[in-house]
C-alpha cells in the first residue's frame, strides 16, 4: 500500500496543479467553441490544413496530423468528421492515387476564421482573468518552475 507521504507528494505535485489548470482551461475552451459546433482538436486540424495550403501543393492526412501535432489515427477520425460536416474536401491525390488529398473548403475557412477570432480573445482573457481560483492554479504551476 502506498504511504501517506507518497500520496501527499503526488497530490501536491506540479503534475496535479498542471492537470487542474488544464482541466479548467479545457472546460472554458469547450464552452467557447460550442456555438460553432467545433472541438479544439477540430480547430487544430482545420488550422493545420489551412497553414499547409500556404506551403504545399497537395496535402495528405499524414501531413495534417504532423502539422497539428496529433496522432495520425486521431487525425483520421477528425478529418472524416470534418469532411462529413462539409468543412473540408477529400479527393484522389495526384502524386499517389491511393492517397486522399485534402483541402479546406469555403465553409471550413469561414468556421476556422470564427473559431480563431473566438480563441484569440479567449486566450487573452483566460490568462489575465482575475478569478482567484484560476490565479491560484496558475501561481501553483508557476511556483513549481521557479
Amino acid at each position: 500500500m502506498p504511504s501517506k507521504d507518497l500520496i501527499t507528494a503526488f497530490q501536491e505535485s506540479t503534475s496535479q496543479d498542471f492537470f487542474a489548470l488544464y482541466t479548467d482551461w479545457h472546460r472554458q475552451m469547450k464552452r467557447q467553441l460550442r456555438p460553432l459546433h467545433l472541438t479544439h482538436p477540430q480547430v487544430q486540424v482545420l488550422a493545420a490544413l489551412q497553414a499547409l495550403t500556404f506551403e504545399e501543393e497537395e496535402i495528405t492526412q499524414v501531413m495534417v496530423a504532423k502539422k497539428a501535432n496529433i496522432d495520425p489515427m486521431t487525425a483520421s477520425a477528425i478529418i472524416t468528421k470534418l469532411a462529413r460536416e462539409d468543412l473540408i474536401d477529400r479527393f484522389p491525390g495526384k502524386k499517389k492515387l491511393r492517397t486522399k488529398a485534402l483541402r479546406i473548403n469555403e465553409n471550413g475557412q469561414e468556421q476556422l476564421s470564427q473559431a480563431l477570432a473566438l480563441l484569440h480573445d479567449f486566450e487573452k482573457d483566460y490568462w489575465k482573468d482575475q478569478n482567484p481560483n484560476r490565479q491560484a492554479l496558475i501561481q501553483a504551476v508557476k511556483k513549481d518552475f521557479n
